[in-house]
């Protein structure tokens, strides 16, 4: 059978579908976090990922599914969600997911989505390049080498089977390591050629030792891939400005080139994103996600009912921290239909930070 990895934040469902799979005759893993996901199934290979869309952390099943396809190639995954936005099809169609499974669903759904995705091909364009990444013990020993980092080996004419981390770089192997933990640092090569990687690590929680992943010097733009800072738990990216420890952000927007822009701007400064084009949707992921207290919502898509829309927000979730995008007309005229913020386009990454940051300390004093 299959090795499974499920991760789901609900106890109940979680449970239930791994007694199920286990019952299939399938090994299961499951985990309730993204990040406890990654430990967990980093170096078990697993061949299905079954995950939530929506997880109460810093990362959604998407980004956990990406991260996964980056380190196992040949994994397939099965979405569920209880939202199936057109977005989000979309999206998990860009992202190679097998199968979407909309809550709520039966054991036989279940069932028919794991035989679809032990028989995709998994042939998908557009995911990036796999990520070199290697789990190492507190004393420098190799315990699990991904794909990619096995064939970065066996270009630099190391040895592919290497115990040891010092078997593969000069220097005290623990040292660099350590180093690397707070940023990029050099990893000169045993090779015959000489030569070196970048690396960066973070310690294992949990366990002893490093995760670590490696890119050659000619790479280096790979430091700020989206799905190596979730995997090294690097909140902060490349931006200069972060939301540190910000719930979830939900869009509401009618355009769907400024909803994934906002989408991704969002996520790259910290925080995970939920676009909807519509008020029925938003108002569902709210009630959901009871962590977001940030909604945008579009004045050319709510128009004249912009007050009955923020009326309809602060319902479902008293407090919010409403900001208007886009908008015709005087700041005042704008502010008076019961926002916190006005976010005109176009706007630039700074004025959205300042919206979402300005309107969030406005709602909570």
């Amino acid at each position: 059978m299959a090795t499974v990895l499920i991760v789901e934040d609900e106890d109940s469902l979680r449970e239930t579908l791994s007694r199920y799979l286990v019952h299939e005759g399938h090994d299961v893993i499951a985990a309730a976090s993204g990040y406890e996901a990654l430990e967990a199934g980093f170096d078990a290979e697993p061949d299905v990922l079954i995950a939530d869309w929506m997880l109460k952390n810093h990362i959604h099943g998407l980004h956990v599914s990406e991260v996964f396809r980056a380190l196992h190639p040949g994994l397939n995954t099965i979405l569920i969600t209880g939202f199936p936005s057109r977005d989000l099809l979309e999206e998990s169609d860009r992202c190679g997911v097998s199968r979407l499974l909309e809550k709520p669903f039966d054991l036989k759904d279940l069932h028919d989505a794991v035989d679809v995705a032990l028989a995709d091909s998994n042939e998908v364009d557009g995911l990036g390049p796999p990520i070199a990444a290697i789990a190492i013990s507190t004393t420098g020993e190799i315990e699990f080498s991904s794909s990619r980092a096995i064939e970065l080996m066996k270009a630099a004419g190391l040895p592919t089977d290497a115990s040891q981390l010092s078997d593969l770089i000069e220097g005290d192997p623990v040292k660099t390591l350590q180093a690397s933990e707070s940023d990029w640092v050099d990893a000169p090569l045993r090779s015959p050629g000489g030569g070196g990687w970048l690396v960066r690590a973070r310690q294992r929680p949990g366990k002893v030792g490093w995760l670590a992943v490696f890119c050659p010097r000619e790479e280096e733009q790979r430091r700020s891939d989206p799905r190596v800072r979730i995997l090294l738990d690097v909140r902060s990216g490349t931006a200069t400005r972060t939301l540190h420890d910000h719930g979830p952000v939900v869009v509401v927007e009618r355009d769907g080139v400024v909803r994934r822009l906002l989408v991704s701007q969002i996520e790259r400064v910290g925080a995970i994103c939920y676009p909807s084009d519509d008020l029925t949707s938003a108002l569902r992921l709210l009630a959901a996600e009871p962590r977001a207290q940030t909604v945008l919502v579009d004045f050319a898509l709510a128009g004249p009912d912009m007050q009955s829309w923020v009326s309809q927000i602060q319902a479902v979730r008293p407090g919010a921290s409403i900001i208007g995008t886009g908008g015709v007309g005087a700041e005042s005229d704008l502010l008076a239909q019961g926002v916190a913020a006005v976010l005109r386009k176009p706007w630039r990454i700074n004025d959205l930070m300042d919206a979402i940051e300005g309107s969030s300390a406005t709602t909570t004093r």
